[in-house]
């Protein structure tokens, strides 16, 4: 699944561990676009993330991460 642009509240799955999270912020840093990511299940895992915002020819992407369609 494309995404234009990533957004605030958009859900996200970590490739790595199958975890869900939420993007709770964005911002610019000297060469890149960052997201912070803030787990869905805290109890499980607590600890916030950051990813890369990846450009491509279809849209957005985050770096490590895929769109998470169902919760």
């Amino acid at each position: 699944m494309n995404i234009k642009k990533v957004t605030v509240g958009q859900m996200w799955k970590n490739e790595d561990s199958g975890d869900v999270f939420v993007v709770t912020s964005l911002y610019k840093d000297v060469l890149a676009s960052v997201a912070v990511l803030r787990p869905v299940n805290q109890a499980l895992n607590p600890s916030n993330k950051r990813a890369k915002v990846i450009k491509t020819q279809n849209g957005e992407e985050l770096q490590g991460f895929t769109t998470a369609e169902h919760v």
